[in-house]
């Protein structure tokens, strides 16, 4: 497990590790040196022989002294230790989290994730600075002991000596079912985690779809059987707990009828065979701290198993000698690119070249991969095949830094983090001035807003945005991408939850970045492609590919499935519905 633990740390933390392993040793040892220093006193006091009692009294007090300094620095270091163990493990975790693929946060994994990277975390940092002093001083300071036995009688020794395996043994196979079953707990905690913000979070649709009882049911029987789970866990502790009292409690046992069987055929050793019992019994204290340990040790190899599997989780790669970009306005370019998360094919073989300095707007239905598009063009996965370029550069060959540096991202789900309104527009640069930030809120509306909220700028977004409307949210993001000035901007479906005269306000911004920047839009509004210089139209069938291409007017005049999706728009756009006459008959 410490192999395993430090393969989880950076270097300078595995060194802190390994100090305080090493004054957890030295505690141990100190105090079987202590014990076993025990046993001459007690013989002596035993014999009257106080001259002799002396010497080892000053002896056991001098290592009882050297024993309670080190255990102080023990303490102090092992805190200090703990608590950067942890941290550095909670950095290292959220570190690697944010260079995984996007593909790899699901429902059930981003539900364990804050398991990780906050209990994992505690549990695991706490290992050698606290779990290892009784793991440690169970197994030296009994060797200790025993080694002082030895000096006395071999025959009681060596029923300690034996005793030891046995007790591994029965450690052993304690622990191993109950780490069984405390995997199969982690697995329900998490469950039931994932069901439960799903049910908070779908509330609006279970209530509006008259299914909250099916809902709730779905949670209920994750929440059973997350008890159920935790039901068994304690009943196996308790069984583990019990079974390895009982092993220590027999050798303890073992151990004073060799003392008594020797006692009775050498009546002269009486002394130093009751100082002996005493050492035994000191013998079984570190050993049965084991077993109280067990759980702690338990949770925190399954924790490190946790982070061990996260961090097998390859990141997307680096590149070791980054690339940079030409200066200026940058083309966007896709080359025969496929992909296809967990087998399913969303594009396959797909060409688009968008100029530097023009707009390219994705149609299509529902499936056809123009978000996938953008999200690649992002880097928030890489493709199966193919090659994705922008500025003639592979974006895996792009520092993150350069890369995002270039970039403007808004998605179509606009999460904002907790804090203010004016911290989320400023998150890509903190730093602009007033006027810069007064010019970035104009061109998303995102002045109007502020003038309405009570607080204005330090309006509270609340959890995820949560405290802010859909479009009030959608304002804010744009803000932040005007504000980084982006030589490729990717919107998906940016004005979706704008009103019209906020969606007007985003066309002038999106019409004013023409010739300065590059812009790839999803666009399921028709009306918001129609001055693009490029149309890229998407289908199904097959998955990916691309079904039409040109400027508004061409596509007009091919009169393809763009033209008929333009004329479905059309005619929704001029239906009304019609008032009906107050005796009830039909229009």
């Amino acid at each position: 497990m410490i192999r395993a633990l430090f393969a989880v740390l950076d270097e300078d933390t595995v060194r802190a590790n390994r100090r305080q392993l090493l004054r957890v040793t030295a505690l141990a040892v100190l105090e079987g040196v202590s014990y076993g220093l025990a046993l001459p006193v007690l013989a002596a006091l035993l014999r009257d022989d106080l001259s002799t009692a002396g010497y080892w009294l000053a002896a056991l007090v001098a290592a009882t002294l050297a024993t309670m300094f080190t255990r102080r620095r023990q303490v102090v270091q092992g805190a200090a230790t703990a608590i950067g163990t942890i941290h550095a493990l909670q950095r290292r975790i959220a570190s690697h989290t944010a260079s995984l693929p996007l593909a790899w946060f699901t429902p059930d994994r981003a539900a364990s994730l804050p398991r990780i990277a906050a209990q994992g975390a505690v549990a695991t940092g706490r290992g050698v600075p606290y779990q290892f002093i009784s793991l440690v001083g169970g197994v030296l300071t009994p060797a200790v002991v025993l080694g002082a036995a030895a000096l006395v009688d071999w025959r009681p020794a060596l029923v300690m000596l034996l005793s030891a395996p046995l007790l591994y043994w029965v450690h052993h196979r304690t622990t191993s079912v109950v780490d069984e079953v405390e995997a199969r707990t982690h697995a329900a905690d998490a469950e039931a985690s994932a069901r439960v913000v799903e049910f908070a979070e779908a509330q609006a649709t279970l209530r509006a779809s008259g299914t909250e009882r099916l809902g709730r049911a779905l949670l209920t029987d994750a929440l059973d059987a997350a008890g159920a789970a935790r039901r068994a866990d304690v009943r196996r502790e308790i069984t583990a707990r019990v079974g390895f009292g009982v092993a220590v409690q027999l050798a303890v046992g073992a151990v004073v009828a060799a003392v008594a069987w020797v006692l009775l055929r050498e009546p002269s050793q009486v002394a130093l065979l009751v100082a002996l019992l005493v050492l035994a019994v000191r013998f079984a204290e570190p050993i049965a701290t084991l077993g109280d340990v067990a759980r702690d040790m338990r949770a925190g190899r399954g924790h490190l198993t946790r982070i061990e599997d996260l961090y097998r989780v390859a990141p997307l790669p680096l590149p070791s000698v980054p690339s940079p970009l030409p200066d200026g306005p940058l083309d966007v370019e896709f080359r025969a690119v496929g992909f296809g998360p967990a087998g399913t094919p969303v594009l396959d073989g797909f060409d688009l070249r968008v100029p530097a300095g023009t707009t390219t707007a994705l149609v299509g239905p529902s499936g056809a991969g123009k978000t996938t598009v953008l999200r690649l063009a992002a880097r928030f996965a890489d493709p199966d095949a193919g090659q994705v370029l922008i500025g003639g550069v592979d974006v895996r060959e792009l520092a993150p830094d350069t890369l995002y540096g270039a970039l403007s991202v808004v998605l179509q789900d606009v999460v904002l983090t907790e804090g203010t309104v004016r911290e989320n527009v400023l998150a890509g640069r903190p730093d602009v001035s007033p006027a810069e930030l007064a010019r970035a809120a104009g061109s998303a509306g995102v002045d109007a807003m502020v003038a309405r909220l009570p607080r204005g700028w330090d309006t509270p977004v609340g959890d995820r945005g949560g405290a802010l409307s859909g479009g009030e949210r959608q304002r804010v993001a744009l803000a932040r991408a005007a504000l980084r000035e982006g030589r490729v901007v990717l919107l998906d479906e940016a004005t979706a939850a704008l009103d019209p005269v906020s969606e007007r306000i985003v066309a002038r911004w999106i019409a004013s970045l023409t010739g300065r920047a590059t812009l790839l839009v999803v666009a399921h509004e028709l009306h918001t492609t129609a001055n693009a210089d490029q149309i890229v139209v998407l289908g199904d069938d097959p998955i990916g590919g691309v079904v039409e291409r040109g400027t508004h007017e061409e596509l007009l005049a091919l009169d393809g499935r763009y033209a008929r999706m333009w004329r479905t728009r059309t005619e929704a756009e001029g239906w009304r519905l019609d008032s009906v006459p107050s005796d009830g008959a039909a229009p």
